[in-house]
């Protein structure tokens, strides 16, 4: 007796449990790559470890007074941080296909970004776009079709001769 061959049905159904299974790690990847960072206003911290984690391809560009740090994931998304001298990071930018924790990547600087996004709130309607100016924190973000960018960074934590609109911030 011949073993059954399966049918188009049951290839389909293998099929689309494939395709939900590899949108599921890929945006678990991505969700994990996010908090892989140190937050706005915290020191840097190895992600070695993470990037091979998370398959995710980690590049480093110097400048002479900071270093961006950017992990990019399989999907295209990508998060960046921007590390003074000191070691401490002063600014964030993320462009990926997924929701960032924001919590992750403000650090110590969520809940002011907080506060002020509940006020935006309380306007109504729908908030694709979202800025916030406070005394020390810029926010800017946007979401569009599953497309989420924006940044962030510390007015005080600027290097010395380094402004937001130099690095592409504002």
């Amino acid at each position: 007796m011949r073993p059954a061959s399966p049918t188009s049905s049951t290839l389909a159904t293998a099929m689309t449990s494939s395709r939900k299974l590899r949108a599921w790690v890929i945006a678990s990847v991505a969700l994990m790559a996010a908090s892989a960072w140190a937050g706005l206003g915290e020191g840097q911290f190895s992600v070695s470890t993470d990037q091979v984690r998370m398959s995710a391809r980690h590049s480093v560009a110097r400048a002479q007074q900071y270093s961006v740090h950017e992990l990019k994931m399989p999907d295209g998304s990508r998060v960046q941080q921007y590390v003074a001298g000191n070691g401490m990071v002063f600014a964030v930018r993320w462009d990926t296909l997924y929701k960032p924790d924001l919590s992750a990547l403000l650090g110590a600087s969520f809940p002011d970004y907080a506060s002020a996004a509940q006020v935006a709130a309380k306007r109504g309607g729908i908030q694709r776009q979202f800025r916030h100016e406070g005394s020390d924190l810029v926010v800017q973000s946007s979401a569009h079709l599953h497309v989420f960018s924006g940044y962030a960074y510390r007015r005080a934590m600027l290097p010395p001769g380094v402004t937001a609109q130099s690095i592409g911030l504002g």
